[in-house]
């Protein structure tokens, strides 16, 4: 059995692995020939243009404000991509209009569930962590009980964590909610900027700096998988040889 999940863990690293450097390749062999790119899909960059431009002299600001608010909402129940949403916003906005935009809604959406866990409960992630070879990793997250926040920023940090669950999660431990807000912008203020400013430089897409970002996500979110992959191997490893032993002591104890 500990050498099937060995087996396991050591697979899905590799295809994670694989994958990630496959698609860098791809994208750097895009970045090598962007002039030629460029040129061969003239037609689709101007198009992308038009479009730009035809949203920056809109006059109508306000009703694309609640749009995209109203898209932030239904990601509160949704499985819609926050990336997607903060890119809309860099392609409709000026970057520092849209940056200000986007941590105002994103506030709101984990403001949103963490109330859901407050008043409904931890959910999937409560469900998960309650599982017994998870209990390690709830029981840091815990921290005794009161919230881990160095967790918390890196669970906003890590793309391959789901954001609303951990914010559920935290919530239906009574977590600070100011505290709560602070780490979590913080930890996600890197892929909030990463994310607007993908969408600001999308009416090019075979443009290096548009290519560039795409690596840094596709890098950070393929390294970042792989780590925690190998972190809850190594870890759920522990725990087993410590149930193990555990076991043992308690097959030989003797009652007097």
């Amino acid at each position: 059995m500990k050498r099937t999940k060995r087996h396991r863990t050591n697979f899905i690293s590799f295809i994670i692995f694989v994958v990630t450097v496959g698609v860098l390749v791809f994208l750097a062999l895009v970045m090598a020939n962007h002039a030629e790119l460029e040129l061969r899909f003239n037609t689709i960059i101007n198009w992308l243009t038009k479009i730009d431009n035809a949203v920056a002299r809109l006059d109508t600001e306000k009703e694309i404000l609640i749009c995209i608010f109203a898209l932030y909402i239904a990601k509160c129940q949704l499985p819609i991509p926050m990336s997607f949403l903060c890119a809309i916003s860099g392609v409709v906005f000026p970057l520092d209009k849209a940056l200000m935009i986007n941590v105002v809604f994103t506030s709101f959406f984990f403001t949103v569930k963490y109330c859901e866990g407050v008043f409904i409960g931890g959910g999937w992630a409560g469900m998960i962590l309650n599982i017994k070879k998870m209990h390690f990793i709830r029981d840091w997250i815990q921290f005794r009980g009161k919230g881990n926040p160095y967790f918390l920023s890196v669970t906003r940090l890590l793309p391959a964590i789901p954001l609303g669950m951990v914010s559920k999660y935290y919530g239906s431990l009574h977590y600070d909610l100011i505290y709560y807000l602070l780490l979590s912008l913080l930890g996600y203020a890197p892929r909030l900027y990463i994310y607007t400013k993908l969408g600001a430089a999308f009416t090019n897409p075979f443009s290096v700096q548009f290519v560039t970002l795409l690596m840094i996500i596709v890098a950070f979110t393929g390294f970042s998988s792989l780590i925690f992959n190998i972190f809850y191997g190594i870890k759920s490893k522990q725990m087993t040889q410590t149930l193990l032993i555990y076991s043992q002591k308690e097959k030989y104890k003797i009652v007097l």
